[in-house]
């Protein structure tokens, strides 16, 4: 073809608006792209955030079931030591002052009652064996608790404990006040909207907004909503999630305003569509938006799980990083590796006396050295999150003995326990550390985290500035 042929038919008058159209088909195709990344972003992070909140039911569920399992071990000393003989021998025994409650029985697996004390308030053995806990303790061999029963006036819950007799399986079977078990789990709440525990009567057995024990939920939209779903709206803008309570019927109800949940997620796409319009209209700045509004993002999904203060991961970083620690650990077992995982539960000892006579600013940056010595003395690999005020965590993988997390709590005690430089003072502080070890006695990460929590409140306890570990007895 000769150039004059070629310059008809490809030059300027066909290659500009080749390229026009192109770039025009390129920025429709961008702004669709764009358009749609960003509806299924939208959609993404309100879904993520629904989940959040739904997770954080399930962590507080576990929380109440670990706390109802902590007795579980003294119960069954308890039944085993004096409920294993003959009913001739139990009565030899009746009034003797060893169970502190109105009332208390022994079952056999078959429902049958072959001790009572005293006789005349034992609830039926027809009624107690068709209780729900009846059957989850027969079928666990724990400890496992009823729905609320009222009677007489008074709200209670029955604990009912299997054991081993020389005649086959018993239940010792005792009424708890449930105004008792309400004050357990009176901490257990959200930082936004109403928590309950309520049983598979939706009785409420606690509440963080100071419902009376005992009386059935006070929301009857919620109380349907809950018949059918684990999660959804219960009525208006309430949004609730559940999630059932080990070795019991309760579930643990967490309800909270949708559009307050969601407020985060709405504004950042209101902000997100305002430059997409601008993408529209100016490709080259919507582009420079675009990545700035990304960069954005990753410093807010950073804010939103480390401390602010400190930079540490937060708590519920190092939730996720602990629960998928207790994954792999499930997956080692029975393995040829036997490692261990161990958590340090650490309070600062001598910290609010700092912060009170040198200002909020000093406390801060004693902190913020705090964080810095922690870093540095734990070992490659272990996790430091920063609880909560002067409270931190340390996650320890690949723990072979007891020893081997001793030594690092040792190391962190002596680093906080050499002097602090801060606004031009000398000052000086120590720590009380709780440690508990993850093995077949405790199978979550909650539990794990609880049982450091005890070995830490047995630390400070005897003395403070002390190492303990997690013993169950």
């Amino acid at each position: 073809m000769g150039s004059a042929v070629w310059k008809r038919w490809w030059g300027p008058a066909v290659i500009r608006p080749l390229s026009l159209g192109f770039a025009v088909l390129l920025s429709v195709a961008l702004v669709a792209g764009a358009g749609a990344y960003l509806a299924r972003t939208t959609s993404a992070a309100r879904a993520d955030a629904l989940a959040d909140f739904a997770g954080r039911a399930e962590t507080s569920a576990r929380l109440v079931g670990a706390t109802l399992a902590g007795s579980d071990g003294q119960v069954r000393e308890l039944a085993e030591h004096s409920f294993s003989g003959t009913p001739a021998e139990m009565d030899s025994r009746r009034g003797g002052g060893e169970v502190e409650a109105a009332w208390h029985a022994v079952m056999t697996a078959g429902g049958r009652i072959l001790f009572a004390d005293p006789v005349a308030l034992v609830p039926p053995s027809s009624a107690l064996t068709a209780d729900p806990g009846f059957g989850i303790a027969i079928r666990t061999g724990k400890l496992a608790f009823s729905n609320v029963i009222v009677s007489n006036g008074t709200s209670n819950v029955i604990a009912y404990r299997a054991f081993a007799a020389p005649d086959g399986t018993r239940v010792l079977v005792l009424p708890i006040p449930v105004s008792q078990v309400a004050v357990l789990f009176q901490a257990v709440g959200v930082a936004a909207g109403t928590a309950y525990v309520i049983d598979g009567d939706a009785r409420v057995v606690s509440s963080s907004s100071g419902v009376e024990a005992g009386v059935p939920l006070p929301d009857p939209a919620l109380a349907a909503a809950l018949a059918g779903a684990t999660r959804g709206i219960a009525a208006g803008d309430t949004y609730f999630a559940s999630s059932p309570v080990e070795g019991s019927p309760w579930r643990f109800v967490t309800t909270a305003s949708r559009s307050a949940l969601l407020a985060p997620v709405q504004s950042t796409a209101r902000v997100a569509w305002q430059l997409f319009a601008a993408f529209a209209a100016a490709m080259t700045v919507i582009l420079l938006i675009g990545l700035w509004v990304l960069r954005g993002a990753a410093r807010l999904a950073r804010a939103r799980l480390h401390d602010t203060l400190t930079g540490l991961p937060n708590r519920a970083l190092f939730m996720d990083r602990a629960e998928t620690a207790v994954a792999d650990w499930r997956r080692r077992r029975g393995t040829h590796d036997e490692r261990r995982v161990a958590a340090l539960f650490l309070d600062l000892d001598g910290f609010k006396p700092v912060n009170d006579t040198y200002g909020h600013a000093a406390g801060d940056a004693l902190l913020q050295q705090v964080a810095g010595r922690l870093t540095d003395a734990v070992r490659p690999g272990d996790y430091v999150s920063r609880f909560g005020g002067d409270e931190f965590l340390v996650l320890c993988q690949g723990i072979a003995r007891d020893d081997d997390v001793c030594a690092v709590a040792d190391r962190i005690r002596r680093r906080l326990t050499e002097p602090f430089e801060v606004a031009g003072r000398t000052v000086s502080i120590g720590v009380s550390i709780g440690i508990a070890t993850l093995d077949d006695g405790i199978g979550e990460a909650a539990a794990l985290i609880h049982h450091a929590d005890l070995a830490l409140y047995r630390a400070k306890e005897n003395g403070r500035g002390r190492v303990e570990l997690f013993v169950p007895a």
